[in-house]
C-alpha cells in the first residue's frame, strides 16, 4: 500500500480554462502506455459532454512518464476525467484528482 500512496502522489491533473478546458495528466512509471492511452479514448467517449479536441497522449521523457492531454468544452468536468482514468487504469498506477 505505501508504494501505491507513493505512486499516487506522483499523479497530476492540471486544469486550464481559457474558454474551453484542457486537461493535463501525467503519471510515472506506467506500463504499456499505448495501451492505456487506448483505455482512455474509448472512456473518455463515455461521456457526451466530453468531446474532445487538440488531443494527445503517449511516453514523454524517460521511466514510462505518460501525458495525457486534450480539450473539451467547460461541461466536461473533473469527476468525468476521473472516471475515466479510473475505467482505464483501475487506480493500479494510483489516481488523479481533477
Amino acid at each position: 500500500l505505501a508504494g501505491l500512496t507513493a505512486t499516487s502522489a506522483a499523479n497530476s491533473c492540471i486544469l486550464q480554462n481559457n474558454g474551453i478546458y484542457t486537461y493535463i495528466v501525467e503519471a510515472g512509471n506506467m506500463p504499456d502506455i499505448s495501451g492505456i492511452c487506448g483505455g482512455l479514448w474509448d472512456n473518455l467517449k463515455r461521456f457526451s459532454a466530453c468531446s474532445a479536441s487538440a488531443t494527445s497522449c503517449g511516453a514523454v521523457g524517460t521511466d514510462n512518464h505518460l501525458k495525457w492531454q486534450f480539450n473539451v468544452p467547460s461541461v466536461c468536468n473533473g469527476g468525468m476525467v476521473e472516471s475515466t482514468w479510473f475505467e482505464a487504469t483501475k487506480n493500479n498506477f494510483g489516481s488523479i484528482d481533477c
